[in-house]
């Protein structure tokens, strides 16, 4: 029964957060690949409120001395090293080459983009690749260092105080990067009629940003962590554990791993019910930039989004985390290994972009308009 109540919370933890990042179009080809050429930044300042959003609240809850009470223990990623700048490295470029994080991944499949299938198959093997390497990398040292380092330790600050002033930071970046988001140059978001149009279209990123930060919120009240390259692991180790064949970096099958298996098969429902709700539900629909400026043949495609998941999957567990793991969720504890793995692989992920769309980035904003009319 403890094993199907933490299944239940995981999957309606999964399915609550598919269905903000389908409605913000953080699952969108057009929405990552924008911000990491960095010509639209609404996911940046969806991340950025996001952060603000949970960042406070633990903040005022460790001020107010209440953390007992509302169960808020955030979870700090220990520091790794050079791990983070191997793993952030991998991810960087698979993050820019197919156009998703192993969430986001996971989400476009319940929103009808099939092609994202062979990125979750390739999230899959990535892992266990990974089970494969993980003691030749321990015994090689990239592994061995782990240490719990935070930013509040290293100032010598109470870690309330820090998280309050590192979340109103994060609310000027956001403010920031939307007075110099390029894409309100490059084209202008349909203005809804209605509310009910304004449910059913893409939501804003400022209260998908605060929902997103609830609901990370949310995840350490149940005692858990939202990170979806943790949530894959945890699920193909429940998967592989039933088999008979037990993954060696998912020894025990407990409550923490059920319910992380719960969290990202929850995104395909989510992602799933939000689409239909919201009419952009179409079955593998492949990103125009993706086949006009990148490949347009299908079989090419097809090992790119492949590998893509691959080392994703593998960059995030060498480095310690993915997108939401070691950023999103990440940062509002304030731990430098997050700071270290997400930092390296949004560099690697803007340059890989922009290395990629070089000379070519104008195919990109004119493929804008088709892909809204497909949601990719």
């Amino acid at each position: 029964m403890e094993h199907l109540h933490a299944l239940i919370m995981g999957l309606i933890t999964g399915a609550l957060f598919g269905a903000v990042l389908h409605k913000v179009g953080a699952i969108r080809y057009s929405r990552v690949e924008g911000m990491l050429l960095l010509r639209d930044l609404k996911i940046m300042k969806f991340a950025f409120i996001g952060v603000a959003t949970s960042s406070i609240l633990y903040g005022l809850v460790d001020i107010l001395g209440i953390a007992e009470m509302t169960h808020i223990y955030p979870r700090v990623m220990p520091y790794m090293g050079i791990a983070h700048l191997i793993g952030g490295f991998l991810f960087g470029i698979a993050m820019a080459s197919a156009g998703f994080c192993p969430g986001t991944c996971v989400a476009r499949v319940g929103a009808g983009k099939f092609l994202a299938i062979a990125g979750v198959i390739g999230l899959v093997a990535g892992i266990l690749a990974y089970n494969e390497l993980q003691p030749t990398l321990v015994e090689a040292g990239i592994l061995a260092k782990k240490e719990k380092i935070t930013l509040y330790g290293l100032l010598g600050l109470p870690y309330g105080v820090v998280a309050v002033v590192w979340g109103i930071a994060f609310i000027i970046f956001a403010i920031i990067a939307d007075w110099l988001d390029p894409a309100k140059k490059y084209y202008k978001e349909q203005e809804p009629r209605s509310l009910l149009d304004m449910l059913r279209g893409e939501w804003h990123w400022l209260p998908s940003g605060i929902l997103a930060g609830l609901i990370i919120t949310w995840a350490t009240v149940q005692g858990e962590y939202l990170g979806f390259s943790g949530a894959a692991l945890a699920l193909v180790g429940w998967i592989a554990h039933m088999l008979g064949h037990p993954l060696q970096v998912v020894p025990t099958i407990n409550e923490t791993v059920i319910w992380h298996a719960g969290l990202i098969l929850g995104l395909i429902p989510g992602a799933f019910i939000s689409a239909i709700l919201s009419k952009t539900f179409k079955f593998d629909v492949v990103p125009p930039p993706f086949a006009v400026a990148v490949t347009p043949i299908p079989w090419v495609r097809l090992i790119l989004v492949f590998f893509g998941g691959f080392f994703l999957a593998l960059g995030a567990m060498i480095g310690g985390g993915c997108t939401t793991g070691s950023f999103l969720a990440a940062y509002p504890t304030l731990s430098v290994g997050s700071i270290a793995q997400s930092g390296t692989f949004f560099i690697v992920g803007i340059l890989t972009a922009n290395l990629i769309y070089f000379g070519r980035w104008m195919k990109f904003i004119q493929a804008k308009q088709l892909a809204d009319e497909v949601y990719d």
